[in-house]
């Protein structure tokens, strides 16, 4: 064998059996084509409604008791109890499901002649993809004569944003033997994106009603313990067919958000030209509230005039009392003093004493009265009325002369404790 034919063996053999091997392979990746995973593109369309029926706007439909509504995709085939509502409301027997698209929806009676009904097609119902449809839709028909077209509108914000999504509730207005709440809902809607809302096909002349908003973070249409409420503050009335009412802007606030008292006119002359005053926040559990000293707080305590129209800002909102009285040493500290500083002690037209067998030695609490539980919510002025009662006078056991000598200021807490069996819980006022 020459060298000749040992370079031919090394040109020829397996490096380069493997450097071809290696260039098919490129030539075969470069021809492969990636297809896609199986199954198909996962679905996250919405589904929507197609058509119901009867139709939206329908007249003289009469006593029907079935109704059906048509989906675009193959719907999760749950019972209609949990994303149909009627108003006024039914009773459904059974949900038949046609397809999965098409639900027929039984009634337990059939619906009543001459009736304006609304149709709620809940948000959050799910397809068979778990994909949710994302608005509630709202329709009428009428088993009589036309669908009126009397309609309220209005605004929310919260956060000084627009509020989307929040529930909106319609109240007839309540007698006055009646919570709102304890009657029968009327109609439901959802603001929109702009915070938007209305009421649609109401009968004209209508009302008065009340309206209750509240953020739907969850989405569920039911009001969560900690979601954002309101009562709207006026009552609407419907005069004239085709009538609009206007509920204007409303401002939702957060449950934590402190309101405000708004006082009125003290009712009678006072000894002096300003009291003084402090809210307590009333417990699930509310025993009432025991007099005692109550030693000045800057973030708590206010001055304000018997004249009225004076605004108490940072109270809690959920129930609470106010405490108020008449400051007669000047330390706008709630404590106990001789009777003798006491302006006008004695005077039946200013005063009345809260226990008349308590030991007093000479010592009272400053002049008091006791104001509440009030209703504050969150964000929003509360008008307090101030009952037409004298302030009241508890005697205190504890000498004011014997603290003096010690050195020890009267009014600090824990110092001048009452008498339990001469001290009485003070009542409430209306």
């Amino acid at each position: 064998m020459t060298w000749r034919d040992i370079r031919r063996i090394r040109c020829e053999g397996p490096g380069r059996t493997i450097g071809s091997a290696l260039a098919g392979c490129l030539v075969l990746a470069a021809c492969a084509v990636v297809e896609p995973p199986p199954g198909g593109p996962e679905d996250l369309t919405p589904p929507t409604v197609l058509g119901t029926r009867p139709d939206s706007a329908a007249t003289g439909v009469g006593p029907i008791d079935v109704l059906t509504v048509k989906f675009s995709e193959k719907m999760n085939r749950v019972s209609a109890t949990g994303w149909l509502f009627l108003y006024p409301p039914r009773t459904y027997t059974k949900t038949k499901w046609h397809g999965a698209t098409t639900a027929e929806v039984f009634l337990a009676e059939p619906l009543p002649a001459d009736t304006v009904v609304v149709v709620e097609i809940a948000g959050g119902m799910k397809d068979a993809h778990k994909v949710a449809n994302r608005t509630s839709r709202r329709f009428a028909f009428s088993t009589g004569g036309d669908v009126p077209r009397g309609r309220i509108e209005g605004s929310l914000i919260l956060a000084d944003s627009a509020l989307s999504g929040a529930v909106v509730e319609l109240y007839p207005l309540p007698p006055d033997t009646l919570e709102y709440f304890q009657q029968p809902l009327l109609r439901r809607t959802v603001s929109g994106e702009d915070g938007r809302f209305d009421f649609s096909w109401l009968p004209t002349p209508g009302g008065p009603y009340l309206l209750r908003a509240f953020a739907d973070g969850d989405g569920n249409l039911r009001l969560g313990e900690n979601e954002p409420r309101r009562l709207l503050p006026d009552t609407l009335h419907l005069a004239a067919p085709g009538d609009v009412a206007v509920a204007g802007l409303t401002e939702l606030f957060p449950l934590d958000a402190p309101g405000q008292l708004l006082l009125s006119a003290f009712p009678r002359a006072l000894p002096g030209d300003r009291l003084v005053g402090f809210a307590l926040a009333v417990a699930a559990e509310d025993t009432g509230w025991t007099p005692a000293p109550a030693p000045f707080d800057s973030t708590s305590f206010r001055f304000f005039g018997a004249a009225g129209g004076d605004t108490i800002p940072g109270i809690p909102s959920g129930k609470v009392r106010l405490i108020a009285f008449l400051d007669a040493d000047g330390d706008s500290s709630l404590g106990a003093v001789p009777g003798d500083l006491i302006p006008g002690f004695g005077d039946p037209a200013f005063y009345v004493l809260g226990d008349s067998l308590g030991d007093t030695l000479g010592s009272y609490l400053e002049p008091l009265l006791v104001v509440g539980p009030l209703p504050v919510e969150p964000g929003l002025p509360t008008a307090l009325v101030w009952p037409d009662t004298a302030l009241v006078i508890w005697p205190w056991a504890s000498p004011v002369d014997s603290l003096a000598a010690a050195g020890v200021d009267s009014l600090a807490p824990g110092i001048a404790e009452p008498d339990s069996a001469a001290v009485q819980e003070a009542p409430d006022e209306p």
